[in-house]
């Protein structure tokens, strides 16, 4: 059996709640006033743009204990990685090129940078460490 809710009813509940309604609806210009017709220009502070430059060119330090041409992999004992947020450890990455390796041996000391990508960790830059 259905129950209706009759239309003498609906009318209560109207009457009821229409005073209600009427103090939370705000005017329709209200709305707009905390929405700019234009966005803001988002600057980040002077600091912020330096720091972000020296971050990716940030180099980490390691010492190389091997590496393969053949497989583009070498296996480095590195201090913390800063922007991967990685603490000291003895790992293998990967490269792009084998001639980025051609001047090091085992044993060297390097400067590198690695970030992540869809391959794994890849050096992107390394030099000799001074």
């Amino acid at each position: 059996m259905k129950t209706l809710v009759s239309p003498l009813w609906a009318l209560v509940l109207a009457g009821a709640m229409g005073p209600a309604l009427a103090q939370t609806q705000a005017p329709a210009d209200a709305h707009d006033s905390h929405h700019p017709s234009e966005p803001a220009a988002v600057t980040p502070p002077p600091q912020a743009a330096g720091n972000e430059a020296s971050a990716m060119t940030e180099l980490s330090q390691g010492e190389i204990i091997r590496w393969d041409p053949r497989t583009l992999k070498v296996t480095l004992r590195h201090g913390e990685i800063k922007n991967l947020g990685m603490p000291p450890m003895t790992m293998v990455f990967r490269v792009n090129d084998a001639s980025m390796l051609a001047p090091f041996r085992p044993g060297d000391t390097v400067r590198f940078r690695v970030e992540r990508q869809a391959v794994g960790y890849v050096i992107t830059r390394m030099e000799a460490a001074r």
